[in-house]
């Protein structure tokens, strides 16, 4: 009898059991098909380009598969998800690029940088990369906007970000330099110093755009600066400004031009005619771009009272503006012989 009673009680607690174990297959089933569900319904927004809803679902389907282990569903969402966050972003710069306003590239930077921190989360190295590439250029671009509306100290801030980001990025210190001209327009060592950042860098890493943008900006901004000192006849002023161009380019015919007038009006003919002459051998362009040279050389060389040399460099001259005063040199200053009046 006693026998009896331990069969049945072993009986009912199989059974017990089977039941146990059918329910929780029968809850992993359901479970697993909620999960299938919500990444299927994450797979249609993210193809519909609802990038927001699509990241919460894929979320909500991890979250499921994750509680219950389902190792085939978790590879699934954590594979697609770090994707879902570049679409959102790339869509993001589009947006960007269509509106041009602070709010449109405000929100491209957040969703590059949510785009990283996800592409850390799932261990996606590549898109980790390119987010963190992209952020330090969204800055640059804010940049801009903020220094068209002459939000300069803005402007300032935001290349100070990228740089901090991206140390190596040789336009945004080109940009500061910019940038820093309109904040002190008469420090010229605290904007070049920018200039000349960007082009040690730009150097160093074969960036030829950046390069040739701070040289020709820097030995122009020295030239142009050169000449209105010149104009005020602070001449000293002008001609520690034009040497400087030679650090920027070292063959400047015009740097070498303004040189020779300015030494001209100070009747220092020696130096006039050799910055002349070296105008001459920088210049590239044809007989009618040379005449302002010339005349300058013969200028020079009329102070210094070689009168055959200065009538055939003001022969020469005789070009577009100048043919008129090289006409005059050459008939009633120097009357040179075999002049014919052109």
């Amino acid at each position: 009898m006693k026998s009896q009673k331990i069969l049945l009680y072993f009986s009912l607690a199989f059974v017990l059991l089977l039941g146990a174990t059918q329910n929780l297959y029968a809850q992993d089933d359901d479970a697993r098909s909620q999960a299938v569900v919500l990444y299927n319904e994450a797979q249609e927004l993210a193809g519909n380009s609802q990038f927001q809803d699509a990241i919460e679902v894929y979320r909500d389907a991890l979250a499921i598969a994750r509680e219950n282990q389902f190792d085939d569903i978790i590879e699934f969402v954590e594979e697609r998800l770090p994707r879902v966050y570049a679409s959102r972003a790339s869509n993001a710069f589009r947006d960007y690029q269509s509106q041009r306003t602070m709010a449109s590239v405000d929100r491209a930077i957040e969703y590059f940088k949510l785009s990283e921190e996800a592409a850390q989360e799932f261990n996606n190295t590549q898109i980790a990369q390119q987010a963190a590439a992209a952020i330090p250029q969204l800055y640059y671009v804010k940049s801009i906007l903020n220094f068209r509306q002459d939000n300069f100290a803005e402007a300032m801030n935001n290349l100070d970000t990228a740089l901090e980001l991206n140390p190596n990025y040789a336009v945004a210190y080109y940009q500061k330099g910019i940038v820093q001209k309109q904040m002190e327009p008469n420090n010229v060592d605290a904007f070049l110093q920018w200039y000349d950042r960007a082009i040690a860098v730009a150097t160093q890493f074969n960036d030829n755009r950046t390069l040739d943008n701070a040289t020709t900006g820097a030995a122009e901004e020295l030239i142009f600066r050169g000449v209105n000192l010149g104009e005020e006849r602070r001449f000293n002023d002008a001609i520690n400004l034009l040497n400087r161009v030679e650090n920027y380019d070292p063959a400047s015919d015009e740097a070498q031009y303004r040189l020779a007038e300015i030494y001209n009006e100070r009747g220092n003919w020696n130096l006039a005619e050799t910055h002349a002459r070296r105008a001459l051998e920088y210049h590239s362009g044809g007989v009618a771009d040379r005449a302002k040279i010339y005349f300058e050389l013969g200028t020079a060389l009329k102070g210094q009272g070689n009168v055959e040399a200065a009538c055939s460099a003001f022969e020469n001259a005789r070009y577009g503006d100048f043919t008129e005063p090289a006409n005059h040199e050459l008939q009633f200053e120097l009357k040179c012989e075999g002049h014919a009046p052109r």
